[in-house]
């Protein structure tokens, strides 16, 4: 055999070998999507809110008559994932004022996500100063967050809930600590963020913090975070106000601002 027609074949072989290589990647890139989409569609199904729960917790849903509110929130969710690149991503929002929370803008962000049936998304109440989980569940909270990070008895199962929301699911806080501010700045912390981001590969995570101007809280979990979004109160809120807030966030952290009246 001449040397051209061995290098043509010693070429092809190489080429078969990387044809080879690559359908292996593919065949286990389809077997873990296969997994992960399994993994979604066996999470426990709970009692789903009807459209009037709906309407009266203030939950956006498909279908809802408030189109505009809804697009609204669709394009944060566009925002977030073109910033981050990634399905998975944990996400801090905080309120500028104390006069106004965040909780109902976090909630509902987290219910956008959990729209798509190929994604689940996680609310963490991690405000113990005012509490919000308590009214999106549909069990009694017996134990939250805070628990979580002082007992290291408590598994993590323990402490998410489901919501009437398909493929949401919250963490509460778990009641009012004085040293809150400690607790969130320990490697306990960080272990349970990696965790609930971990648990399944395309959740979106929300951490609802307290007002970034009026506590370090939220100074704290940004560190935690992907992104931090700061709902600011339309027209009771300066600019150095919103500044100082993105500078306690940090800028690189920092994803946007969302008015709410």
């Amino acid at each position: 055999m001449d040397k051209g027609k061995e290098n043509n074949l010693n070429k092809m072989a190489d080429d078969f070998d990387s044809l080879i290589e690559s359908s292996h990647e593919l065949v286990k890139k389809a077997v873990k999507d296969h997994r992960n989409l399994g993994k979604i569609k066996n999470m426990a199904l709970p009692a789903l809110w009807t459209q009037e729960e709906f309407y009266e917790k203030k939950i956006i849903f498909t279908g809802m008559r408030q189109r505009e509110l809804l697009n609204s929130y669709r394009e944060v969710r566009i925002k977030l994932l073109q910033k981050s690149q990634t399905d998975n991503m944990v996400v801090i929002v905080s309120s500028v004022a104390r006069a106004i929370p965040s909780n109902d803008f976090s909630f509902n962000l987290a219910a956008t996500f959990a729209l798509d049936q190929h994604k689940t998304a996680l609310f963490v109440d991690c405000n113990p100063y005012n509490p919000s989980a308590e009214k999106y569940l549909l069990s009694k909270i017996e134990l939250g967050l805070t628990q979580y990070l002082t007992d290291y008895t408590v598994p993590i199962e323990r402490i998410i809930y489901p919501t009437g929301v398909e493929r949401l699911r919250v963490i509460p806080s778990g009641g009012a600590s004085e040293s809150a501010a400690e607790i969130f700045n320990s490697e306990r912390m960080q272990i349970f963020v990696n965790e609930i981001k971990e648990r399944y590969p395309d959740r979106f995570i929300v951490l609802d913090a307290p007002s970034v101007q009026h506590s370090t809280e939220a100074r704290i979990l940004a560190r935690y975070c992907d992104h931090a979004l700061l709902v600011v109160p339309f027209g009771k809120a300066v600019t150095d106000d919103v500044l100082a807030a993105v500078d306690a966030v940090g800028k690189e952290k920092f994803a946007g601002v969302v008015f709410n009246s």
